[in-house]
C-alpha cells in the first residue's frame, strides 16, 4: 500500500498496538484498523450465513472477524514486501502501520534511483499476487461447501483487489510510485516524476468518488457505508497526492536558493546605541537588518526585529540595544557561498530568527532573516515570525525594518 519517504523521522509518537518486528522493523495496529475489523464483520458475516445456513449468528460473526484478520496480515505481508526490498536497498524502514485504509510503511528516506523506487513499489503488488495465486492453487483442494474454501477463495479475490487498486497510476498508490519511476527514468528529473505522479493521485481520487457516487445512485440498498469508505479513500489518496505536490515544489526550489539573494542589507551600530536610535538610523538608511559591531568593526550581535518590537514606545529612547540583541555563536555567522541545502543544514543546525553573512575575510555583507527563506521556499505564505516586514533580497524595497512600531521622535545619539 502506501509507504511514504520521509526527509527527516517525524516525532516519535504512539501508533497503536505493538504486533512484533519482522526484519528489525516494528509493526503496529492502530486503533483505526478495528472499524476496518467492524466494517468487514458488518459486511461479510452475513455472506457466511448464507453459505453456511445452519451456522449460528455469533459463530458467523467469528468467522467475519477471522477473515478481517486474516486480510489484515495478507495487508502486512504486502508491506512486508515493500520493507524487505527497501532495507536490501540500504534504505531504513521506521515501522509498519495497519489502519482503517490499509497499510503505511514509513521508509525515511527516498530512493536515489528510479530502478530502485521501481523494485520497491513493484515488490508490495507482487507479494498479493502471490498470496492470490497460493489460495488458488488451494481452493481446489479443499473440502466442497466448507467455510475454509469459502475464506480461501475471499482471500485470493481480496489480495486480487488490493493488488490491483494499488496499481492505481497516483501517489500514494504503489502504482503511482511505479508512474513516477517511469516519468522519473525518462526525464531524468525524480521532481517531474513527482508531480506526474501526484497529479495522477488526484485523478485517482476523483474517479474513485464520482464512480462510487454512481454506483451508489444505481444501487442505493446497503451501499452508504462501503460509499463513505470509498470516499474517504479517495479524500486520503487527495491529500497525499496535494503533500507530494508541496515537497516536489520544495525539491525544486531548494537547489536554487543562494544566500547572495537572501541577505538584507545591514546596517552597522556600536554597541551603545538605544533602541529608539537604532530604529532612526535603520530607517533612514532603507536598510533590512542590523549587526552590532566593536570598536573593530567586527560583529558581535544580531538584532531581531521580533526582539525590538516588543519594547515599549516609551522605554526605547532609554533602552540598550545591546539588551535586545542575540550575542553572535559561530553557528549563526553564515559564509556568503552557501546555497541550495546547505543553507537549510545550516539553519537547521542553529535555528535564529536572523544569521549574519560574512564574506571570505570575515566582513559582515548583510543578514539572512528565517522569514525570507520561508518565504522563498512558499512563494505567498506568511511566515508570522515577526521579522518578515523587511526586503526578501537586496534587490527588493527597503526602508520596512522597525516598521511595525509607531513612528515618534527619537533623540539623536552620537
Amino acid at each position: 500500500m502506501a509507504h511514504p519517504a520521509q526527509q527527516q523521522p517525524p516525532q516519535e509518537r504512539s501508533a497503536g498496538v505493538f504486533a512484533g518486528r519482522y526484519f528489525g522493523v516494528p509493526v503496529y495496529f492502530s486503533p483505526s484498523w478495528l472499524l476496518f475489523a467492524a466494517y468487514i464483520v458488518y459486511l461479510w458475516s452475513p455472506v457466511v450465513r448464507d453459505y453456511a445456513p445452519t451456522m449460528s449468528r455469533g459463530a458467523s460473526y467469528g468467522v467475519a472477524f477471522g477473515f478481517a484478520l486474516l486480510l489484515g496480515i495478507s495487508v502486512l505481508l504486502h508491506e512486508l514486501g515493500h520493507t524487505v526490498v527497501s532495507l536490501a536497498l540500504g534504505l531504513k524502514v521506521r515501522r509498519i502501520v495497519l489502519m482503517l485504509l490499509g497499510g503505511v510503511s514509513e521508509i525515511e528516506n527516498e530512493p536515489e534511483r528510479s530502478g530502485h523506487e521501481y523494485l520497491i513499489a513493484v515488490a508490495g503488488p507482487l507479494v498479493s499476487l502471490i498470496l492470490a495465486g497460493i489460495g488458488a492453487i488451494s481452493y481446489p483442494q479443499l473440502e466442497p461447501d466448507s467455510v475454509q474454501r469459502l475464506l480461501v477463495w475471499q482471500l485470493m479475490v481480496s489480495n486480487l483487489g488490493v493488488m490491483a487498486f494499488n496499481m492505481l497510476p497516483g501517489l500514494p498508490l504503489d502504482g503511482g510510485r511505479l508512474l513516477r519511476a517511469g516519468v522519473w527514468r525518462l526525464t531524468g528529473s525524480q521532481v517531474t516524476g513527482t508531480k506526474a505522479a501526484a497529479w495522477g493521485g488526484r485523478v485517482v481520487a476523483v474517479v474513485l468518488v464520482v464512480g462510487s457516487l454512481l454506483l451508489w445512485y444505481t444501487n442505493r440498498d446497503g451501499g452508504t457505508v462501503s460509499l463513505l469508505i470509498v470516499v474517504l479513500v479517495a479524500l486520503f489518496v487527495w491529500a497525499s497526492a496535494g503533500q507530494a505536490l508541496r515537497l516536489a515544489s520544495l525539491q525544486e526550489t531548494v537547489p536554487r536558493l543562494n544566500i547572495a539573494d537572501l541577505t538584507r542589507p545591514t546596517l552597522h551600530i556600536s554597541t551603545d546605541l538605544s533602541v529608539a536610535e537604532t530604529i532612526r538610523r535603520a530607517q533612514e538608511a532603507q536598510v533590512g537588518a542590523v549587526v552590532l559591531v566593536d570598536g573593530d568593526q567586527r560583529p558581535r550581535a544580531v538584532v531581531s526585529e521580533s526582539s525590538v518590537l516588543t519594547v515599549p514606545n516609551n522605554q526605547r529612547p532609554w533602552t540598550s540595544i545591546a539588551d535586545v540583541a542575540r550575542p553572535l555563536e559561530p553557528g549563526l555567522m553564515l559564509r556568503d557561498n552557501l546555497h541550495g541545502e546547505a543553507i537549510l543544514e545550516a539553519m537547521r543546525a542553529v535555528p535564529a530568527s536572523e544569521y549574519v553573512v560574512v564574506g571570505r575575510d570575515g566582513s559582515v555583507l548583510g543578514v539572512l532573516v528565517t522569514a525570507d527563506v520561508i518565504r522563498a521556499l512558499n512563494p505567498g505564505s506568511d511566515p508570522g515570525t515577526g521579522s518578515g516586514h523587511g526586503p526578501t533580497g537586496p534587490n527588493a524595497p527597503t526602508g520596512q525594518w522597525g516598521a511595525g512600531s509607531e513612528r515618534q521622535p527619537a533623540p539623536r545619539e552620537t
